[in-house]
Formats: structure tokens, sequence, C-alpha cells
């Protein structure tokens, strides 16, 4: 088989969304919401947020409050940087009412952003 004949592998991106730092009712209340979405969760800590999010791209990046306020600036950066929203969202033991339609609101306007 020459060069030409080989297939040419093309990255599909993959709706992603990634929660940093999120405990177990965050990562629970994300994870039904992105059921519904239809996008797939990722999870990492604060020291990997940022290579993660690099790497994954994702289209929304959900961050405790109590993680965003340590420094607001960077997560506002990293969201501008990969192209992703940013959901900042209510403290741990918090009810997470509306995550699955702020989920996808985010999502659309990353999509938008991303195809122009």
């Amino acid at each position: 088989m020459s060069n030409s004949d080989t297939p040419t592998y093309k990255r599909q991106d993959v709706p992603l969304a990634l929660v940093i730092a999120g405990d177990e009712t965050l990562l629970r209340a994300v994870a039904k919401a992105a059921l519904t979405a239809q996008v797939l969760l990722a999870e990492c800590t604060v020291a990997d947020a940022t290579n993660t999010a690099a790497t994954m791209k994702p289209l929304v990046i959900v961050v405790p409050e109590r993680i965003y306020a340590t420094d607001p600036q960077s997560y506002d950066d990293l969201a501008r940087d990969v192209q992703a929203g940013l959901l900042r969202v209510s403290d741990v033991g918090e009810d997470h009412a509306g995550l699955e339609n702020q989920l996808i609101a985010l999502m659309m306007e990353a999509e938008s952003r991303r195809d122009h």
C-alpha cells in the first residue's frame, strides 16, 4: 500500500465538559446533566487543570465557586484560551438545579465561537 492509499486520520472533536476539583455531589449533578446534553465528562485536579483543558479542549469547564474564587483570572484565561464556556457552580451540598440548561447553553456558545 502506498502512502497515498493509507487512510488519513482526522481528529474528531468530542463534546466534553471538564470538572475541575469537583466533589462527589457536583460530579453526580454534572454527570446527570452531561448525559442529557450528550456530552462526555472528564474531571481533574486544580494542579492538572491547565494541561487537561489544553489536551482535551472541553466545550465547558465546570468549577466550584470556592475554587474559582482562589484565582478568578486564571480560570477566566483558561476558558478563553481553549474557547470553552466557564460554568461556576455553588459550593458543596448546594442544589444544582438548572445545571443542565446552563451546561447546554454554554456548550452551544462555545461551539459557535469555535466555528468562526
